[in-house]
């Protein structure tokens, strides 16, 4: 309208005119406003598509579970955990769409609504105060305002990050290497960046460019594609981790039943004892996707060392055949070399061995056919016509050392892996002489004992009351299990605790949860979760790592 002094002629014109302006604006805004609407409808049922799809993956990989497919559960277990993470931030985000919506209708049940059954559609004020608040320069920070959603959706881009990271080059955990990079580029399309600018060229923040000045059909439809971003990055995510232990299936086509003694010498008197069992094979198994290897091999570049061999492969199954020299102990060692459908190879160690018979020398041990490192290993040495007495037993390899403790009877400690020589020497007036050919012994690690928590002793899951997890107090080691006195101690595990979908950690030294390990069990809750990783353990022959335990609280 004018500036000027205006004759009530002009007032009268200048007024219709400012009203057909509003009506023919109205027009088109409503015709933008409905396909707002449209879209909206159609974002949401892509958002529940999304959930049936990745309940149904999830199903799989517990069915597959149930089948006896346990590579899965670690997986399946981490697929949980982003589901968990996705409904909690979903959720969140739906409460922001009902609670807009309820204040810009400003009507008893608004919050119940559709979009297409919203009359205020073109309210642009409302949305903005809600989101943004009165000021654009000095935005609201209310527990549901545009910044307190950036930083609940940047609060899930970082643990799913901090899971992805952990997971990467984990035992057990491992996703290729594709995935990974995939998965971490999803995430970071995914977390709120300010990477917008107005046509001046000047930067304008994420909070601003989604909700400020923006009518009530776009603000809804903008919460509603957000949902869909995290329906869709958790979809991805329980994809690749259902996918992860799959990629190394094989077809096995060739089944042959097999027969393997416990000994092929067997003194009168005694039994015979062996293990028959069905093999499978494939017959697709060829030395480019799969190689015997008789010997040592670096798995890192997979150059097999000095004096190593690749065995010839007949149906799918490498063939050894050695000539047996000499009395004693024989191993067999080496590797199997598979490529996995992604091109990615993977190393099986394979260990056996064999025993030389020699009549005139027996070393025995007491206890087990092995020695472990780090303990007493008691074994027993004897020779046909010479007295106890008159042995001389020395041991070689491993760092290895003999302590007496009898007639025959001897302590062996080693504390390195591998094989160890045991010779056996009489004393005669010219000196020593060798009384039969080296004994060879395999130097094992002591097996991981049992966890004990609360009374209960496990090695993956247990589920504990409500009272029983808040009254933990420390991480113990269950040592009854073994033969031998061997002392495991805990050096110190990290506490991760989720109620209702959240998760917090804490870094317990020594075997004792630590003050503030405590007071975070103190507020568990049923179907609560707890996970105790990163354990680290002292053990006779040095320190470990410890696989996850996960607590359900029942």
């Amino acid at each position: 309208m004018s500036q000027g002094k205006e004759t009530p002629r002009q007032k009268m014109i200048s007024m219709m005119y400012l009203v057909l302006t509003c009506l023919l604006a109205l027009n088109v805004s409503r015709e933008v406003l409905d396909g707002f609407v449209t879209i909206n409808e159609s974002i949401e049922n892509t958002n529940s598509r999304f959930t049936k799809s990745t309940q149904q993956m999830l199903a799989a990989a517990a069915e597959a579970i149930k089948q006896g497919r346990h590579e899965f559960v670690p997986y399946y277990e981490r697929a949980k955990r982003v589901t968990v993470l996705s409904q909690h931030t979903f959720d969140y985000v739906e409460k922001i769409k009902k609670g807009v919506i309820q204040y810009t209708e400003d009507s008893a049940g608004a919050d119940t609504l559709k979009l297409k059954q919203v009359e205020r559609l073109d309210d642009f004020d409302k949305p903005t105060y809600f989101l943004i608040g009165p000021d654009e320069t000095k935005l609201k920070t209310d527990p549901y305002s545009a910044i307190a959603l950036r930083q609940t959706l940047n609060a899930m881009s970082d643990s799913l990050n901090t899971m992805l990271d952990f997971m990467k080059d984990r035992d057990g955990l491992r996703i290729p290497e594709r995935d990974y990079q995939m998965l971490k580029d999803k995430i970071r399309a995914f977390t709120p960046q300010d990477n917008f600018k107005d046509k001046d060229g000047k930067v304008v923040g994420w909070e601003l460019k989604n909700f400020y000045n923006m009518p009530l059909a776009a603000v809804v439809t903008n919460l509603s594609k957000i949902q869909s971003d995290i329906r869709n990055l958790e979809s991805e995510l329980v994809s690749s981790f259902a996918a992860a232990p799959g990629k190394l299936t094989v077809k096995f086509n060739r089944l042959q039943a097999r027969i393997v003694p416990v000994s092929q010498y067997v003194q009168s008197g005694s039994s015979y004892q062996a293990d028959v069992f069905l093999s499978a094979s494939s017959t697709d198994f060829k030395e480019d996707n799969l190689q015997f290897i008789l010997g040592e091999m670096d798995t890192a570049n997979g150059q097999l060392a000095q004096g190593a061999v690749v065995l010839p492969v007949e149906q799918g199954m490498g063939k050894i055949s050695l000539p047996a020299g000499g009395a004693g102990h024989r191993e067999l060692k080496g590797w199997i070399k598979f490529r996995e459908g992604t091109g990615v190879y993977k190393y099986f160690r394979y260990e056996n061995e064999f025993i030389v018979a020699n009549s005139a020398v027996a070393v025995s041990p007491d206890m087990m056919n092995v020695f472990y490192a780090g303990i007493a290993n008691p074994i027993t040495v004897s020779a046909a016509g010479v007295a106890p007495g008159d042995l001389v037993v020395n041991i070689r390899g491993c760092n290895g050392s003999l302590t007496t403790t009898g007639e025959g009877k001897y302590i062996a400690k080693v504390s390195a892996t591998g094989t160890c020589v045991v010779q056996v020497y009489q004393k005669t007036a010219q000196g020593l002489r060798t009384q039969g050919g080296p004994q060879l012994f395999r130097v094992k690690r002591i097996p991981n004992p049992p966890l004990r928590i609360s009374g209960k002793s496990t090695y993956s899951n247990l589920e504990l009351k409500v009272q029983e997890a808040r009254n933990l107090s420390f991480i113990g080691v269950d040592n009854s299990g073994f033969e031998f006195n061997a002392p495991f101690r805990v050096a110190s595990f990290l506490v991760t605790t989720v109620i209702n979908g959240m998760g917090e950690e804490f870094i317990c030294p020594g075997n004792q949860l630590s003050t503030a390990a405590k007071k975070g069990l103190s507020k568990l809750k049923p179907y609560s979760k707890v996970y105790i990783e990163n354990i680290k353990v002292e053990a006779p022959d040095g320190p470990r790592d410890f696989p996850m335990l996960k607590i359900l609280v029942k």
